[in-house]
């Protein structure tokens, strides 16, 4: 049983009343205007079915004097088969609320948050309930709307309401892929042919990739001994340069101690010489 219990307040001719229900059949008895079809109604507002609200103003269904009223469904959300309907909340109960106001104003509550319809109308479809299936709620007067249906439009109904709804759906979709399949086969084969024919072409340019990956690896290896090759002979040629270098430093350097040595004697002998110039140079008469 979906819903565990209903509360109302202020709806219509009740002011406040719980009615709880059990697995299996409920029967609510009781004479004409008892309210029997009030709580029907109220069932029928707190899950939004579209057919009340065109049917008749919600305003019209606040208790005389009362400026708002309030519906609440505790819905069964305990696991079934180790999982939740609605696996967001990790408790048995849920409990949604719908409030109706003198001014025109109705609003939804999903534990005592605010929701919008389509929130409502996705937690329903949650536990495979959908309001507007006449099957679900049938108020007095859809017996007839109901009766001037076509078959094929009864069964859809009643196999959204018993939740086989789904079931003939993937039926279909799987017939429909069965009948492509079996179409496609003789193109899936074709196919295949092509692709071998595709994945031996690729397979050859594959190993062209490849020989000629290992050929660019062996040039990038040889332009390195290249380069190394090239870096030893201009270092040997350097090292020949510095040591030719020091070499004509040393004997720079020995040209030019010698060239010192010479300067030294030559400044010692300079003095000598001019005295020798001296004594040599004849002496000057005059005519």
């Amino acid at each position: 049983m979906l819903i565990q219990e209903l509360i109302v307040e202020n709806f219509m001719s009740y002011e406040y009343a719980r009615v709880p229900f059990r697995q299996g059949v409920n029967v609510i008895g009781g004479p004409n205007g008892a309210g029997k079809s009030s709580l029907l109604l109220a069932i029928s507002v707190g899950l939004g079915q579209t057919y009340t609200e065109r049917s008749r103003k919600l305003s019209d269904l606040i208790r005389w004097g009362q400026d708002q009223a309030r519906v609440t469904l505790i819905l069964d959300n305990s696991k079934l088969g180790g999982r939740r309907p609605v696996a967001k909340y990790p408790k048995d109960q849920l409990f949604l609320t719908r409030f109706l106001r003198r001014d025109g104003k109705y609003w939804f509550e999903l534990e005592n948050h605010a929701v919008g319809k389509q929130d409502v109308e996705r937690l329903l479809g949650k536990f495979g309930v959908d309001p507007d299936n006449m099957l679900i709620i049938m108020h007095q007067n859809m017996v007839e709307q109901f009766s001037v249906l076509s078959n094929v439009e009864k069964l859809h109904m009643v196999e959204a309401a018993v939740g086989l709804e789904p079931f003939r759906e993937n039926v279909v979709q799987a017939k429909d892929k069965l009948t492509k399949i079996l179409s496609q086969e003789e193109s899936v084969g074709k196919l295949l042919e092509q692709a071998a024919q595709t994945l031996n072409y690729w397979r050859e340019q594959y190993e062209k990739f490849q020989e000629k990956k290992q050929l660019q690896l062996k040039r990038r290896f040889l332009d390195r001994e290249l380069v190394w090759a090239e870096v030893e002979k201009r270092e040997a040629t350097v090292k020949g340069l510095q040591a030719n270098f020091n070499k004509n430093k040393q004997a720079m350097g020995k040209i030019e101690g010698e060239c010192q040595a010479i300067i030294g004697e030559l400044t010692t002998k300079l003095p000598n010489s001019k005295r020798l110039r001296a004594k040599l140079k004849p002496p000057i008469t005059s005519a």
